[in-house]
C-alpha cells in the first residue's frame, strides 16, 4: 500500500507547507501501520479494521484527486491498487483465516453470510461514518486550522468506535465446529449462541424448498443473505433466544421459542460441509421445513 497508494497521495498535497503535509503523511502512515498489524494478526477484530481501512484508501485516493482537483498517473494508480486489496479484504478466503485467528483448540470457524438487510443501508452508513473519521483530521490538517484539527481527531475516535462496534458484529457471525457438534454464533439475529449436538442433528445439508405445501417452516437465520442457503433439521425441538434488533447491539429485547430446523447462508458453504462430513454430521439435503415454531414467552435481556 504505502509504495502503490502512498506516492500517489502524496502528489495531491505537495503545495501545502512542511506543518500540514508532516501531519497528513503521519496521519496516513499510522493508518497503514493499523493495517498492517491486522493483516498480521489474524483476528475478528482484525477482519473488521481490514474491511473498514481498505475501501477507506480507495476513499482517500478519490477525495484527494477530487480535493486537488488533478488526477495524476500515480494517483489513478492508487486509486487502482486500493480498489483491489479492496476486493481481496471483503473475499471469503481473507475472512475464514481472520475469524479463525482467535479460535482454540479444535475449534473450526466458518464465517456467515452478511444478512441481506444490512447490504444496503445499515453496512454502507456504519462504513461511511468511520470513513469520514478517517478523512476529517487530514483534512482539516490541509486546511492548517488548529482547533478544528482538534475536533476532527476527536470526531476520528468517536466515529471510528461506534461505527467499528457495529460493524464489528458481522465479523463474529459463524459457525462454529467444536466436538460435541457445531454452534450457531450469530450476535446479530440471535442473543445466545445455539449448540447443535451431533446426536441431535438429524440432516444437514443444502436448504431445499419443496413448495408452499410443506407442512412445517424453518427458522430462518440468513436474514434474506446472498449464497446458497444450508439447513439443518433436528431429531427434536430445541429452544433458542430471536434478536429483535439488527445491528443495534444495545437492545437486548428478545424472542424465545421453540424449533427444530434452522437455515443459515454461509460463506464458504462447499467447505462448511465438508467439514462437517469429516466430523462425522449427516449430510444431505435437508426437507423443506421442520417442526413448527411454538414461541416460549417474550423476554428482555
Amino acid at each position: 500500500m504505502p509504495a502503490a497508494t502512498g506516492y500517489g497521495l502524496a502528489k495531491t498535497f505537495d503545495h501545502l507547507n512542511d506543518g500540514p503535509k508532516l501531519g497528513i503523511e503521519l496521519w496516513w502512515w499510522a493508518a497503514w501501520f493499523a493495517g498492517l498489524v491486522a493483516t498480521l494478526v489474524p483476528n475478528p477484530i482484525s477482519l473488521t479494521a481490514i474491511r473498514i481501512l481498505a475501501p477507506a484508501s480507495t476513499a482517500a485516493c478519490l477525495v484527494a484527486g477530487f480535493v486537488g482537483d488533478r488526477w495524476p498517473t500515480a494517483l489513478i494508480v492508487s486509486v487502482a491498487w486500493s480498489l483491489l486489496v479492496t476486493t481481496i479484504a471483503f473475499m471469503p478466503t481473507t475472512g475464514d483465516p481472520m475469524i479463525n485467528g482467535s479460535a482454540y483448540g479444535s475449534e473450526r470457524r466458518m464465517a456467515l453470510r452478511a444478512p441481506g438487510f444490512a447490504l444496503v443501508g445499515p453496512i454502507q452508513l456504519a462504513w461511511l461514518l468511520a470513513a469520514i473519521g478517517l478523512l476529517a483530521p487530514p483534512l482539516a490538517m490541509a486546511a492548517n486550522a488548529g482547533l478544528i484539527i482538534i475536533l476532527a481527531l476527536v470526531f476520528a475516535g468517536g466515529a471510528l468506535w461506534v461505527s467499528g462496534k457495529m460493524l464489528h458484529q458481522l465479523a463474529q457471525r459463524w459457525i462454529v465446529f467444536v466436538p460435541a457438534g457445531f454452534v450457531v454464533h450469530d450476535p446479530v439475529q440471535l442473543l445466545d449462541a445455539v449448540l447443535l449436538r451431533r446426536s441431535a442433528i438429524a440432516t444437514f445439508g443444502p436448504a431445499v424448498d419443496v413448495g408452499t405445501d410443506a407442512e412445517i417452516d424453518r427458522t430462518d437465520l440468513t436474514g434474506g443473505a446472498i449464497g446458497l442457503a444450508l439447513g439443518v433439521d433436528l431429531v427434536e425441538p430445541t429452544e433458542i433466544t430471536l434478536r429483535r434488533s439488527g445491528l443495534s447491539s444495545s437492545d437486548q429485547t428478545a424472542k424465545l421459542i421453540k424449533t427444530a430446523a434452522l437455515v443459515f447462508t454461509p460463506s464458504l458453504p462447499g467447505a462448511l460441509l465438508t467439514e462437517a462430513r469429516v466430523r462425522g454430521i449427516k449430510i444431505g439435503a435437508a426437507s423443506s421445513g421442520a417442526h413448527p415454531i411454538h414461541p416460549i414467552g417474550d423476554e428482555d435481556g
